[in-house]
């Protein structure tokens, strides 16, 4: 929080200095302090010396002075890259010097450890298991090309049987039947003949012995019974040939054909059975392979987080336990035992090479400044040190000072560029920030300590020729921390006393 308030306050009487730009930064004690009587008492004669200062013309920076924060401009932030929490078994001490590669923190390895030989286990489990499923499918692949065979060969041979029907056995079968009928209808024409012959001869015969009577009439009954036991042999046969024609020619003919069907349908399933069981052999194969390739992930996952259960620093620097972007609470969590998730900042080590420095300026000054603006930088924790910067940075939405109280005053975030680097200088440390929001040139100026308001009236008191001080009437100008520009009522060369409350008690004792 800048000083300005309480110097306002002491300024407050000074109704006429408007368009001053006060700061928080005090170079020096004021310039009274150095005749004031460290007692209390009467002013010694080197104190007398100092009290009065002479006004004179020079260059007056009006500047705008606020505290600000170093801030690394890389942080290399470091968090566990683990799934899920895990808890930490050491810390690098906050603060602490590291190099490139020095442990940082670590992480409890156990239970991936533990999960690490699980899956080694199961592991060696499925590879066991692929070898017995590529057995078992090299076993089915013969198995079933074996099938496929013999219900090929099958159906070959239904073909073959088919062919042979068609063009050998079934004309053939044919050709003989029509052979034995004609053989049959050769010998009936006969047998006719030979009963015609018989009968003949037993007609022929007016006047006949008894004997050749019955001779002849035998020849008669056999060639009769002949002929009639050939005409039913040609009967049966001219059946058999039509039976054959009109029946068990094509009902053979349908039976070589559906035979020939039923091959190639068991031909099919045989190469459907086989083509499913290997597809289901294979299928087995191809599971166990996933699940070795999963568990070789899983194993590389735990081997990588087991190597990410130990941070090593990135680069030299110093550890900061927690990040500077989050609220100071989070920080304090850091310490062993506690479970920590991925992905949260568990210490950040900054870039010492390149710093920025964060500023609020108040609402006040928010028009008196600007980006470019040159200033000067000092570091609480370095006495002597003064860098030059520029602001390089400046916020177009106000927010109030403190975040939490609404109530509080509106201040801008800007970032100030520092002009050069310290090796001492560290991330986080305090700084004064003096922002040149104007010089004027070559202006009558006195020490605002001269400068009081009495009686409502800006005025100093002049050091006479004679003895003692006269007061004067003044009209100041612009001021910094330490002069005022006075406009009116005072020239060069004239003293002005330090102390014009006491001018002004001497000046009143001597009137009574």
């Amino acid at each position: 929080m800048s000083r300005f308030g309480t110097m306002t306050k002491w300024l407050g009487g000074l109704g006429v200095l408007g368009g001053v730009v006060a700061a928080s930064i005090i170079y020096g004690p004021p310039l009274y302090a150095k005749w004031k009587g460290s007692g209390g008492g009467g002013l010694s004669a080197k104190t007398q010396a100092v009290k009065y200062y002479t006004a004179k013309k020079g260059e007056l920076k009006i500047v705008v002075t606020e505290d600000g924060k170093l801030r690394a401009v890389k942080n290399h932030r470091i968090f566990p890259e683990l799934r899920g929490s895990a808890k930490i078994t050491f810390l690098a001490t906050e603060g602490a010097s590291v190099k490139k590669g020095d442990l940082l923190v670590s992480f409890d390895k156990k239970t991936y450890e533990d999960n690490l030989q699980t899956r080694k286990g199961d592991l060696e489990a499925a590879k066991r298991g692929l070898i017995v499923a590529e057995e078992a499918l090299k076993i089915e692949q013969k198995t079933v090309i074996g099938a496929v065979k013999l219900a090929a060969t099958k159906l070959d041979e239904a073909m073959n049987a088919q062919k042979v029907y068609v063009e050998s056995e079934g004309p053939k079968k044919l050709s003989d039947l029509e052979t034995a009928a004609n053989e049959v209808r050769t010998k009936l024409a006969t047998a006719a003949k030979t009963l015609a012959e018989a009968q003949a001869k037993i007609n022929g015969e007016l006047f006949i012995e008894e004997d050749k009577k019955k001779e002849l009439e035998r020849e008669v009954r056999v060639a009769k019974e002949s002929h009639a036991a050939l005409k039913k042999a040609l009967d049966n046969a001219m059946n058999q040939r039509k039976t054959y024609r009109a029946y068990d020619y094509p009902q053979s003919l349908k039976s070589k054909a559906q035979g020939v069907e039923n091959a190639k349908l068991d031909l099919a399933k045989a190469e459907t059975q086989a083509k499913s069981s290997v597809l289901q052999k294979e299928a087995e194969v191809a599971k166990i392979k996933d699940q070795i390739m999963r568990m070789e992930r899983e194993i590389k996952t735990l081997n990588e987080q087991i190597e990410k259960c130990d941070l090593f620093a990135p680069v030299d620097g110093l550890v900061l336990y927690g990040d500077p972007e989050q609220h100071s609470y989070y920080n304090e969590r850091v310490k062993v035992g506690t479970e920590w998730y991925g992905g949260n900042t568990l210490m950040t080590i900054p870039d010492l090479s390149a710093f920025e420095v964060d500023i609020s300026v108040p609402e006040e000054y928010r028009g008196k400044v600007q980006v470019g603006c040159k200033a000067t930088l000092s570091v609480e924790a370095i006495p002597g040190l003064s860098i030059p910067g520029e602001l390089v940075k400046l916020s177009d939405l106000a927010r109030n000072r403190q975040q939490w109280d609404q109530s509080s005053p509106k201040v801008f975030d800007g970032v100030i560029k520092p002009g050069g680097h310290d090796k001492r200088m560290v991330s986080g440390m305090t700084t004064r920030v003096e922002i040149v929001a104007e010089i004027l040139p070559d202006v009558l100026m006195v020490p605002i300590e001269a400068v009081i308001n009495e009686d409502g009236e800006t005025v100093c008191y002049v050091k006479r020729k004679d003895q003692g001080a006269e007061k004067r009437k003044v009209k100041p100008g612009k001021s910094n921390d330490h002069f005022v520009q006075i406009l009116e009522g005072l020239n060069v060369g004239e003293e002005v006393d330090l102390s014009p409350t006491r001018s002004g008690d001497e000046g009143k004792a001597a009137q009574s």
